[in-house]
């Protein structure tokens, strides 16, 4: 087990990294909306996330491979030092989320 403190740590980094995590979450809301950009039905199937958007008038559908979406975020959170000290096996099953 690590030290208490070395915990008390990690927790509150992470509290920062989640603030820093909402704050992006609604730049990102507000370039949609500045954008006109509207997601109109979203599918998450067991290997990509179909999204039906529209740009002001015009309707449009994007296809993401889940593989792909998780290997970019878990190099981004590696890139970090989020997840450096942990293996796969502490990783959360992205699948049951």
């Amino acid at each position: 087990m690590d030290r208490p403190t070395s915990i008390l740590r990690q927790l509150l980094i992470l509290e920062l990294i989640q603030a820093h995590i909402a704050r992006e979450f609604a730049c990102v809301k507000s370039q949609m909306r500045a954008d006109g950009l509207h997601i109109v039905e979203r599918q998450d199937g067991d290997m990509d996330i179909r999204i039906k958007f529209r740009v002001d008038d015009r309707y449009d559908e994007a296809v993401f491979m889940r593989k792909m979406l998780e290997a970019e975020a878990a190099n981004r959170a590696k890139r970090t030092g989020m997840i450096s000290r942990y293996d796969q096996a502490h990783l959360p099953d992205f699948d049951t989320l």
